[in-house]
Formats: structure tokens, C-alpha cells, sequence
């Protein structure tokens, strides 16, 4: 008879146990596992870098500059002025760094909803991080990038300068970031923080990054116009920083993750 007790008092608890776990599951809206949370962010980053890459080599070089007829020693040719190559090479930034912004946004949303295991709201925010992301990087690149045309870097030594101005653009580029993948994931408030701040780490981290390899290992890349002039070293700048914002992201956001699977994500 005791026996019997004590069995069916373990069967109560793990009854309550087992409802208590359906219960948090539901709460959590079937979050992922921290590995599969990373592999979900890392492919994402991964796969940010590529398309990033191929659609800003396709952009590369849209907008041409305005030419002049220009007489030398008896030879006449068609070149651009100062001004109007400036002009087309800000255009030209500004696209790049718009497709940028936009396809980060994107998979940043697209890899917070799935780990929670929510297409829908993963598609639903990374359409709009879409968006926000190129009109963010756009914006950023017509306000910073003519600081590379008013003398400011007259030394290809100086890496100060283009430091600050490429990791002004991408910073920015990573803090919609940092946001689309905390709203992916449904965090409060206070998790927002944390996701934006590790994103924008990032990006300024993949800035310095950029800057010293490129230095180092492509010195005749011209790493410290706003557009290098070779495809490796664009594609160095265009893969480094989804990744990283990618990385810094959930390294933030998961604060509440790695404290209690259970916590539910806001909606």
C-alpha cells in the first residue's frame, strides 16, 4: 500500500514536471538550443557576407563620372573632373553600403526569428530590417563618406581617419542589426541593450580588422578610399562585418539565454 502511494506521488511529480516543461516550451515558442542558435547565426553572417559581396561587385562601378573634353599638348580626351568623380564614387559608396545595410538587416531578423523557431515573424522582421538597414546604410554613407574627399586622409599611412569613417557607416549598419535580431527573437527591453551594443562592437571590431589586414597584406588596394579598388579586399570589408555583427548580436542578446532556456521572449 505504501508502495503504491509512493508510486503514484511519483507520478504526480512527473506528471507536474512534464507539464511544467510543456508549458515553458510553449512559453518560449519552441526556442532553439544554444548550438543550434549559433550555427543559425554563423550561416546567416555567412550568408550575409556572399550575397553582400556578389550584389555590391554587381553595383560596383553603376554611377560613372561626368567627362570633359580636356586638351593637353596638342591631345584631346575625355576625362572626369575632380567633382564629378567625386560625385560618382559617392553614389557608387552609398549603393554598396546600402546593399550592405539591407542585407544585413535581413538575415540578422531572418536568424532571430528562426531561433525561436517563428518563420513568420523571421520573415516578417527581416523584410523590414531589410529596408531599415539600406536606408540606414545609405544615409550614413551620404553623410560620412565625403569626409574621404575633403583632405582628411592625405596619408595612405593614416589609418585613424578612414577607421573612424568606415566604422561610422557600418556601426550603424550593425546597430539595425543588433535590433532586427533581438526583435527576432522576441527579447525585452533590456535585452535590447545588449544586442545592439555586441553588434556595434562588432562592426567596429570587423573595421579595425579590415583596415590592418588590408594594410598589411594588400597595401596597394587603396583599403582607405571608401571602396577598395580590388574585389578581395571589398570582399574582406563585406564579410566581416555581417559576420561579426552577427556574432556580437547574439553574444548580447543571449544574457537572458544562457541565464534560462525557459524565459519566454516577448511579443
Amino acid at each position: 500500500m505504501a508502495s503504491s502511494a509512493s508510486g503514484s506521488s511519483l507520478g504526480e511529480a512527473e506528471g507536474s514536471i512534464s507539464t511544467t516543461s510543456a508549458r515553458s516550451a510553449q512559453r518560449t515558442g519552441g526556442l532553439a538550443s544554444r548550438g543550434q542558435m549559433w550555427a543559425i547565426v554563423l550561416a546567416s553572417g555567412a550568408a550575409a557576407a556572399v550575397v553582400s559581396w556578389l550584389a555590391g561587385e554587381l553595383a560596383h562601378g553603376a554611377f560613372k563620372p561626368r567627362l570633359f573634353l580636356v586638351t593637353s599638348m596638342g591631345v584631346s580626351a575625355l576625362e572626369p573632373s575632380r567633382e564629378s568623380q567625386r560625385a560618382a564614387d559617392l553614389k557608387n559608396s552609398t549603393f554598396v553600403f546600402a546593399i550592405l545595410g539591407g542585407v544585413t538587416g535581413l538575415a540578422m531578423g531572418l536568424a532571430g526569428g528562426l531561433a525561436v523557431r517563428s518563420p513568420a515573424r523571421s520573415l516578417k522582421v527581416g523584410l523590414g530590417a531589410l529596408g531599415v538597414g539600406a536606408l540606414v546604410g545609405a544615409l550614413a554613407s551620404l553623410a560620412l563618406v565625403p569626409l574621404f574627399f575633403r583632405e582628411l586622409i592625405p596619408d595612405t599611412n593614416d589609418l585613424l581617419s578612414p577607421i573612424l569613417i568606415h566604422g561610422g557607416i557600418w556601426t550603424a549598419i550593425g546597430a539595425v542589426g543588433g535590433i532586427a535580431f533581438a526583435i527576432g527573437m522576441g527579447k525585452s527591453m533590456r535585452r535590447f541593450a545588449d544586442a545592439i551594443a555586441g553588434a556595434c562592437f562588432g562592426a567596429v571590431l570587423a573595421t579595425i580588422i579590415y583596415h590592418a589586414l588590408a594594410a598589411a597584406v594588400f597595401p596597394a588596394a587603396k583599403s582607405t578610399d571608401a571602396l577598395a579598388n580590388t574585389a578581395m579586399v571589398r570582399f574582406l570589408a563585406m564579410s566581416l562585418v555581417p559576420i561579426l555583427v552577427a556574432i556580437g548580436a547574439a553574444t548580447g542578446a543571449q544574457g537572458g539565454f544562457i541565464r534560462s532556456t525557459s524565459d519566454a521572449p516577448d511579443h
